[in-house]
Formats: C-alpha cells, sequence, structure tokens
C-alpha cells in the first residue's frame, strides 16, 4: 500500500485551521474532500482569561499569510548648507544621474560644473539636482543649496556676470562705472532706442519659443556659460521671445536683483542664475 501520510497530513492542518477560524463564530458548514458536514448546536467560547494566556508569537513568527514589507526611509534634508556655497545654474538630464550643477565657492575657488558624486569641499559631495535646489552630502547627512532669492546678496560668481553682456559703449553711448545701476541704466537705455541692434550685438535671434543663441554671440555671453544653439526660454519665470513684451519686463527683472535663465540645449532643460547687483 502506498503511504500518503504526508498528504493526510496537510488535510488535517487545514481542517484544523479552518474550524479554529469559525469556533467562535456558532455553527458553521464547512466541506473538505469531497464530503460536507454541519457542525450543530452551540459551540462553547475560549474563557478569556486561557485567551490572555494563549501565546501568538509562535503563529506570528511562522507568518502563515506572508510578512508586510516595510520601505526602506529615505534620508531627509536637514536644513540649507552653510558652507558659502552659491547655487548658478543646473542642468536636468534623463537619467537623472546624468544631471550636473553650477557652483561657486568650491574648493577650485572659481563657479565649476560638478557632476553627481563630484566633491565639492573636502566635505560636501553633489548628491541629487532639481529645478530648484541640489542636495549635498555633507558629513553623512543631506543638506540643501537653493537658487538665491530676490534681496539675498550673491556670492562672488567666478566671473559669471551678465553685467559683461552689455553692449560696446560708442560716442553717444559712452564708458560708464562698473556701478550695477549704472550698467543697468545703460542696458535699459540701450533696448529702448534700439532693442535689436542690441540683440545683434549679444548674437540672439528671436523666435516663436524664446531666443536662440547664434554663432555670433558676443564673448561676454560665451563668458556667461551659454552657447550658440541654446534657446532661452524664460527668464524669472516668464517666457520669452516677443521683443516688443519683454522690453517692458525688463525693469521687473532688474528691481529682482538677478536674472534666472531657463533653456534648452540639445534637448537638456538648463536653469542658469546670474546676478545684476
Amino acid at each position: 500500500m502506498t503511504r500518503r501520510l504526508p498528504a493526510a497530513a496537510a488535510w488535517i492542518a487545514a481542517a484544523l485551521s479552518a474550524i479554529s477560524v469559525g469556533v467562535a463564530a456558532g455553527p458553521v458548514a464547512w466541506r473538505l474532500s469531497g464530503a460536507s458536514a454541519q457542525v450543530a448546536g452551540p459551540v462553547a467560547a475560549m474563557p478569556a482569561a486561557e485567551m490572555a494566556r494563549l501565546d501568538l508569537a509562535p503563529i506570528l513568527a511562522f507568518a502563515p499569510f506572508g510578512k508586510a514589507i516595510q520601505p526602506e526611509s529615505t534620508p531627509q534634508p536637514v536644513g540649507e548648507t552653510g558652507l558659502g556655497l552659491t547655487l548658478l545654474g543646473v542642468t536636468l538630464s534623463n537619467p537623472a544621474s546624468q544631471s550636473r550643477a553650477i557652483i561657486a565657492g568650491g574648493d577650485s575657488g572659481r563657479a565649476d560644473s560638478y557632476a553627481i558624486g563630484s566633491s565639492i569641499t573636502a566635505t560636501a559631495t553633489l548628491a541629487e539636482v532639481t529645478r530648484t535646489h541640489v542636495l549635498l552630502q555633507v558629513d553623512g547627512r543631506l543638506e540643501t543649496l537653493s537658487f538665491a532669492k530676490p534681496g539675498d546678496k550673491p556670492a562672488d560668481p567666478g566671473g559669471l556676470d551678465l553685467r559683461s553682456m552689455i553692449p560696446s559703449a560708442t560716442e553717444a553711448n559712452p564708458p560708464l562705472a562698473n556701478d550695477p545701476d549704472a550698467v543697468i541704466a545703460r542696458y535699459r537705455a540701450a533696448i529702448l532706442q534700439n532693442p535689436q541692434s542690441v540683440m545683434d550685438r549679444l548674437g540672439l535671434e528671436a523666435t516663436a519659443d524664446g531666443y536662440r543663441i547664434s554663432d555670433a554671440a558676443s564673448p561676454g555671453v560665451r563668458q556667461a556659460g551659454f552657447r550658440p544653439g541654446d534657446l532661452v526660454t524664460s527668464v524669472n519665470g516668464q517666457k520669452v521671445g516677443d521683443v516688443a513684451r519683454d522690453q517692458r519686463y525688463f525693469d521687473d527683472v532688474a528691481a529682482s536683483g538677478k536674472a534666472r535663465v531657463e533653456l534648452l540645449r540639445e534637448g537638456q532643460s538648463i536653469i542658469m542664475t546670474f546676478p545684476l547687483r
């Protein structure tokens, strides 16, 4: 005779499990291996004292229905970094691991472009790049480095300065002292007089989607980090490309003290910010 003890044991275990689940619920009907039976009459409930003494730890440890998967906790930043760094721009890529950030104030002493995982200072490593800020790994904790807010005093941007983009002085437009307000005033006057001339000197081409940097981009534009082919789509969050409308928007940008420029470069979104004061 073939021994079927393992199968029988399995059926018995199943039956006991079914009965134990319904024992406190009164009369129950159950079906096992094609046979049916009715448990009739009242079933005595287990006294409360015995229930209290019942040790469920082995059953819970066995976890017959599986164990809940606990999500791994994500480290949260502790706050804004105090390392004296300045976030000048970001390059957002897909995959995100290829994103970069332009940061001034690191150990190099100038504004540099950093990849994720790069060391910025002896204690700070670039961990993540977003549109509004980056995350730094500093001595085992996460700290944020955000773009400067209007009114913040900018740190030395390491040569990235929009004041160098002002059109060259002419006899009708003599050179002025390197005072931010004077530079902005000269820029405003040049735009009001002949905006197309200003765009030609800078090497900008107006399109329906923004301003494209042409091959004739001025040295100041290139020094500021722009490249031929870049498409500037917004400044300080407002879409640009309409020359007449953008003339009126110039004063708002100047009053903010900074220009936060968003552009497209070879399909990638890049955000750069420059101090105007």
